[in-house]
């Protein structure tokens, strides 16, 4: 309070006083009342309503500072946001994809073939991942490193087999579609798993293998170049950290491999309905070694 605000009130309340008092005498006692709860009153409302929008604006801060929805007041309807019309049709943005991609993400949109799940669309032909929300409203999109044998089948127990005996025709990305989990490696790094069993995981970039160049090959423009895994789909570090790890490290989505050798129909139309493809045929996942695949 200023020193001004406190001189002012003993007169304010004062002045009060002498013109109930002279209202009384124009009026009588028992109108006089009335009528100095009526100029009361009229004088109190601005006060009110100025408090009240203190405390309505007070209540906004803080819902900003808290992230979360701001309560309407008692009696008030908020506008409610449009809502927005479902997509049939991938939603790409500005980003213009292969043809390939574009048709498999407008198939999973069309058909609601993710369940409301996040997914990702993987052009193994482009070596290059596409990263959507479950609305199929594209995310962002990254190069990739791929197994380096061409083909879309996973070889039956390559998941046991010691990295060190993996031919080189047997370091393909299978193709098909893939309910993801979140997983460990050997380290207790976060991983997510396409096909636990087949020890097919998508993880950040691994150098182990200096003469591998994994960090120059996911630099090169030329998507041949990319294929250099033992079949594990290695991700740029900060894609991941900023797409796959907080959305698909933290639970379940869908990862629709686009085939190179057989048809779209062959992968994702038998008898009508894409083949979903498990992370694994246990409940609990322990960590397992994707180090160099």
């Amino acid at each position: 309070m200023s020193r001004d605000d406190g001189a002012e009130r003993p007169l304010q309340r004062v002045a009060r006083r002498l013109r109930d008092l002279l209202v009384m005498g124009v009026v009588g006692p028992a109108t006089g009342i009335a009528a100095i709860a009526a100029i009361h009153f009229a004088t109190r409302l601005p006060q009110v309503d100025a408090q009240a929008a203190r405390q309505r604006e007070a209540a906004r801060v803080m819902a900003i500072l808290e992230d979360r929805p701001l309560a309407p007041a008692a009696g008030l309807v908020l506008p409610q946001p449009p809502v927005q019309p479902a997509l049939v049709a991938a939603d790409f943005r500005d980003a213009q994809p292969t043809e390939d991609v574009r048709r498999m993400a407008d198939w999973v949109v069309a058909r609601h073939d993710n369940a409301s799940m996040p997914f990702i669309v993987l052009d193994k032909r482009d070596a290059r991942l596409w990263v959507f929300e479950a609305s199929g409203r594209l995310v962002d999109q990254t190069p990739v490193l791929l197994g380096s044998a061409h083909g879309d089948e996973t070889y039956p127990g390559i998941g046991d087999v010691p990295i060190a005996q993996v031919k080189p025709y047997q370091r393909t990305t299978a193709a098909g579609r893939f309910v993801t989990r979140p997983g460990l490696d050997a380290d207790h790094t976060d991983v997510v798993w396409l096909d636990y069993d087949a020890a097919l995981a998508m993880h950040r970039v691994i150098n182990k293998v200096k003469a591998e160049r994994r960090l120059q090959r996911l630099a090169s423009a030329d998507p041949a170049v990319r294929r250099i895994s033992w079949g594990c789909i290695n991700i740029p570090i900060e894609f991941f950290d900023a797409y796959i790890s907080p959305v698909f490290g933290k639970r379940s989505g869908v990862t629709y491999v686009i085939p190179e050798r057989k048809t779209f129909a062959e992968v994702f139309e038998q008898n009508g309905a894409a083949p979903a493809v498990t992370t694994a045929s246990v409940e609990t996942l322990a960590p397992r070694d994707v180090a160099q695949r």
